[in-house]
């Protein structure tokens, strides 16, 4: 174990080796017999710190703020939490309805470019009928007159 990696774990775990990787205890133990004055001088201040820790206690929280709370949760006319009702969930058609309206927009903007495409290709107004006809013109050009 370096002594960089050493700090590093000792930052992070306190000066206690028995909050360390079990991996890494034998390993920080070896650097610790070695004696060096900056790993002993960084060891002693994480042991003050780790003191310092362990003696703060929280202090219970006296009845008057319980009572302050219940109070202040009543007075905001909501009803407890078991008895609420729980929100809708989201409808499972709302994301293929999304797809539906995107694919349908794209359609739309695809047929009005192309209308625009072809305008510029409509055919010139001195061509004859027969040019012109399509499946559903009047036949009355048909070949098979008689």
């Amino acid at each position: 174990m370096t002594p960089e990696r050493f700090l590093t774990l000792l930052d992070a775990y306190g000066a206690d080796l028995q909050r360390w990787p079990e991996s890494e205890r034998a390993s920080a133990r070896i650097l610790i017999e070695q004696g060096l004055p900056e790993l002993r001088r960084r060891l002693a201040e994480a042991a003050a710190l780790d003191g310092w820790l362990d003696a703060h206690e929280v202090a219970a929280p006296e009845d008057a703020l319980a009572r302050r709370v219940i109070a202040g949760a009543a007075a905001t006319g909501l009803p407890p939490a078991a008895s609420r009702r729980p929100r809708r969930q989201r409808r499972w058609w709302w994301p293929g309805a999304g797809l539906l309206g995107a694919g349908l927009a794209g359609t739309l903007a695809g047929a009005f470019v192309v209308s625009l495409a072809l305008r510029s290709v409509v055919p010139p107004a001195d061509m004859e009928w027969p040019g012109r006809a399509t499946a559903f013109s009047d036949p009355s050009a048909d070949w098979s007159e008689e």
